[in-house]
C-alpha cells in the first residue's frame, strides 16, 4: 500500500488524470470497437503507461517501452504489417534498450520514486 501512495505522490494530479483519461479513452474505444483482442488492449495500456513513466524520466517507462514493442511486432506481424514490425523491433525497441541501459548507468541524483 505504501508503494501505492508514493506512486501517486510521484505523478502530480494532472498527469493521474491524463493518464486515467488515456486508459479510459482507450478501454472504451476497445469496448466501442473490437472487443477481441486483448493483446492489442494491453499493448495500447502498456504503451500509454510507459510514456507517463517516460515523460517523468523514470527508467521503468523504457523498459514498458520494449515490452510494448514486443506486443506491437507480434502484433503487426498477425496482421501483416511488416514496416510497422520493422519499426517497432528494428528501431524503438533497440533505442529503449539503449535509453534503459544508459539511464541505469547513469542514475539521476535525486528520488525518482
Amino acid at each position: 500500500m505504501n508503494k501505492f501512495k508514493s506512486l501517486l505522490k510521484y505523478f502530480s494530479k494532472t498527469e493521474i488524470i491524463l493518464w486515467c483519461a488515456s486508459v479510459a479513452l482507450i478501454t472504451v474505444s476497445f469496448c466501442l470497437f473490437d472487443r477481441e483482442s486483448l493483446l492489442t488492449l494491453l499493448a495500447s495500456l502498456i504503451g500509454v503507461t510507459s510514456l507517463i513513466f517516460n515523460a517523468k524520466g523514470n527508467p521503468f517507462g523504457q523498459l514498458l517501452m520494449v515490452i510494448f514493442s514486443l506486443l506491437y511486432g507480434i502484433i503487426s506481424y498477425s496482421f501483416s504489417y511488416y514496416g510497422e514490425m520493422i519499426t517497432y523491433l528494428g528501431m524503438t525497441m533497440p533505442m529503449a534498450i539503449f535509453a534503459l541501459i544508459s539511464w541505469l548507468k547513469n542514475p539521476y541524483n535525486g528520488k525518482l520514486l
